[in-house]
């Protein structure tokens, strides 16, 4: 059974494990799984407390985590306006092979959009490969023409 929770710090080696095993199988990679894990998973665990702007949740399958998804609150400079003073990035959405299928990537998606609406959030970006843009389109999202993007690297 997978469940879905928020991640804790104890959970950031796994993630960061889960971060490498999505990453280096879209791009080579050009730092080892040993290098990076370690260092992966300080900068998670470093930003998995109860109070910031990132927020992670993941498929829990009870003995190892299936799963993750990673949301980052943006806030906008006050606005006099009717208008949500956040925006909301979310990136590495990530379904382990072995839980596809089940709708899983779904759940976390839905998880995270009503996180969105409960703070207020205006509008949520992300960056999705062409395998997961049929998910994007089930719950809503849209290309857009109205923003601009720079590639610096």
């Amino acid at each position: 059974m997978l469940t879905i929770r928020l991640a804790t710090p104890a959970d950031a080696t796994a993630l960061a494990h889960l971060r490498y095993e999505f990453r280096a199988a879209l791009n080579p990679a050009t730092e080892d799984e040993t290098t990076f894990v370690p260092r992966c998973a300080e900068w998670m665990a470093q930003r998995l407390v109860p109070v910031g702007p990132w927020h992670c949740w993941v498929l829990d399958a009870g003995d190892q985590i299936a799963g993750q998804l990673w949301l980052q609150l943006i806030e906008k400079l006050p606005n006099p306006v009717a208008e949500f003073e956040l925006h909301a990035y979310i990136t590495n959405i990530y379904v382990r092979p072995e839980a596809r299928g089940s709708g899983a990537g779904g759940r976390l998606l839905k998880e995270a959009l009503a996180f969105c609406r409960e703070h207020h959030v205006d509008s949520v970006l992300l960056w999705p490969t062409p395998r997961s843009r049929p998910l994007y389109a089930r719950h809503g999202f849209a290309v857009h023409d109205d923003v601009m993007e720079l590639h610096l690297a």
